[in-house]
C-alpha cells in the first residue's frame, strides 16, 4: 500500500539526453543564423549612417547656400590617410582649401569610426572628399559616380555600395563583398 503512495515522477537519463541533444541541434543551426543577422544589422546601420551623412551634406548646402564637404577623418579633423572606416565628418568648406577643415569652417556633423572588423573603401574621385555646392550638386564631373563600399570581413555576408551621383543623389545597393 506504501508502494502505491509514493510514486515518484521525472525524467529518466535517456529522456534527459534526447531533450539535451535536440537543444544541441537547435542551438547549433540558431547561432550562425543569428551572426549573419546581427552583420546584416550592423552593415545597414554603418551605410545608413554614410547615407545620412551624404543626405545632410547636401541639404546643408542647399539651405545655407554655401559648399559643405565630407571628408574623412578622426576627432574633427580631415586626413589624407587611412580609409574611411576611421570616421568621417560633414563640415561648411567655406575658406581655404577644398575639402579640408581649415580656418573658419565649421563642423556640422563628425561620425565616429565603425565598429567590427568592417572596411569602407572609396573609388579615386572621392578617395579624400565630396563636397555639396549651394545648389545641391557634388564636385564630382558630370555623368560619374562616387562608389564607397562597405564590407564587413566575414565571408558569406553581403555589403553594401554607397554611389554619390554628380547630381548629389546618394543610394545604397547590396553587393558581394571579396
Amino acid at each position: 500500500m506504501l508502494d502505491n503512495l509514493i510514486t515518484t515522477r521525472g525524467f529518466t537519463l535517456i529522456e534527459l539526453l534526447v531533450t539535451m541533444t535536440v537543444a544541441a541541434i537547435l542551438l547549433a543551426v540558431a547561432i550562425p543564423s543569428y551572426q549573419t543577422f546581427v552583420l546584416n544589422n550592423r552593415m545597414s546601420s554603418q551605410s545608413n549612417d554614410l547615407l545620412s551623412a551624404f543626405q545632410l551634406a547636401r541639404s546643408e548646402a542647399i539651405k545655407r547656400s554655401i559648399r559643405v564637404s565630407i571628408c574623412k577623418g578622426t576627432g574633427g579633423v580631415c586626413v589624407a590617410g587611412g580609409t574611411w572606416a576611421q570616421g568621417w565628418m560633414v563640415f561648411v568648406d567655406d575658406d581655404g582649401v577644398v575639402g579640408t577643415r581649415d580656418g573658419t569652417d565649421q563642423p556640422i556633423q563628425v561620425y565616429p569610426a565603425l565598429t567590427g572588423a568592417t572596411a569602407l573603401g572609396a573609388t579615386a574621385n572621392a578617395s579624400n572628399f565630396i563636397s555639396y555646392l549651394p545648389a545641391g550638386m557634388t564636385n564630382l564631373a558630370i555623368g560619374t559616380t562616387a562608389t564607397f563600399t562597405l564590407c564587413p570581413g566575414v565571408p558569406g555576408v553581403n555589403g553594401r555600395n554607397i554611389q554619390v551621383v554628380a547630381s548629389g543623389r546618394a543610394s545604397i545597393v547590396n553587393t558581394a563583398c571579396p
